[in-house]
């Protein structure tokens, strides 16, 4: 099976945007050529919610499953620049990017993909977005105390505001309590946590809400450092609690964008949901062909039983 493997230069990017996949600048979709597969890396959150949204588990781990010369990509990012790309792609992101993607999210089982849909259960293909944190804090125990403030934090008023702000999917409650309520709590963000760095990384699609939380907190406890290297759910936990949890790319808190496995076993305590989001499929502005794919579609693509646009329809 042969495997394209997409690695991004920016002047790769600028080449792909400025042309379409036929070589022309037409605005025509040719609805007889063939469908190009993309998807994530092995690791990734959205891929397994995606392909386990459509039935299709086999390849949740699994490339073997997949169409002769899909090509994978390794983050929601790059997802998006090479789809923005290729008139002929199809792919998934999330939902909290599909706005300022500049590409087409498809209706999935005739069900618009929307944050209220996603809290009514009728959109299919959704996932939870995750956080984990280290249980061994040796020799880093303001990094801790820092840590645990920020976890209730998200969980504030405050903190739901601003997940929302990027998209996370949340219900809020009348219980819920301002951080000016809770933070005596905290006497860790009383102090001055200027030479304090806490590191975020794991999954690529938590790392909007993530920036965006730990950027505002960071003035609400001390001024803290905040560094973020996120690169895939797998290493939310394998970077706080698993094999590289005490090397050089050791973080204090992950993030996944899917529930944690059995073999990513977190101490008791040390996770949680921090929000819902929504896996869309996603075409080129100029596919017109299409408004609405099933499960079934999905699968028959992404196993390559379904090679051209025009048999889709």
């Amino acid at each position: 099976m042969k495997k394209i493997i997409l690695v991004l230069s920016l002047v790769f990017i600028i080449a792909l945007t400025g042309c379409n996949s036929t070589g022309n600048n037409t605005d025509e979709f040719d609805r007889s050529s063939d469908i190009k597969v993309y998807t994530r890396d092995t690791t990734s959150g959205t891929r397994e919610a995606f392909f386990k949204g459509i039935d299709f588990g086999d390849a949740v781990s699994d490339n073997e499953a997949l169409v002769d010369g899909y090509i994978e990509v390794d983050g929601n990012g790059s997802m998006i620049s090479s789809l923005v790309g290729d008139d002929f792609g199809i792919g998934y992101i999330s939902l909290s990017s599909l706005e300022e993607s500049g590409l087409r999210g498809l209706n999935f089982e005739d069900v618009v993909p929307s944050e209220a849909n996603v809290l009514n259960n009728t959109y299919g293909l959704k996932r939870p977005f995750n956080y984990i944190i280290r249980d061994d804090w040796t020799n880093m125990d303001t990094e801790r105390q820092i840590v645990e403030a920020f976890i209730a934090y998200m969980g504030t008023i405050d903190g739901k505001a601003t997940i929302s702000n990027e998209a996370g999917i949340l219900e809020t409650s009348n219980n819920d309590q301002l951080w000016d309520d809770i933070k005596d709590d905290y006497s860790v963000c009383e102090l001055d946590n200027s030479n304090i760095t806490i590191q975020f990384g794991g999954s690529t699609s938590v790392e909007n809400v993530a920036k965006a939380l730990s950027q505002e907190f960071s003035s609400k406890c001390g001024d803290f450092i905040f560094e973020h290297n996120h690169t895939g759910s797998g290493d939310g936990f394998k970077r706080t609690q698993g094999e590289e949890s005490e090397g050089a790319n050791k973080i204090h808190i992950g993030f996944a964008s899917r529930d944690f496995k059995d073999s990513e076993p977190g101490a008791d305590g040390t996770y949680g949901r921090l929000c819902w989001d929504a896996v869309v499929v996603v075409v080129s502005e100029i596919n017109s062909t299409i408004d609405n794919i099933t499960a079934l579609d999905l699968r028959r693509i992404y196993r390559g039983e379904v090679a051209t646009w025009d048999e889709l329809n």
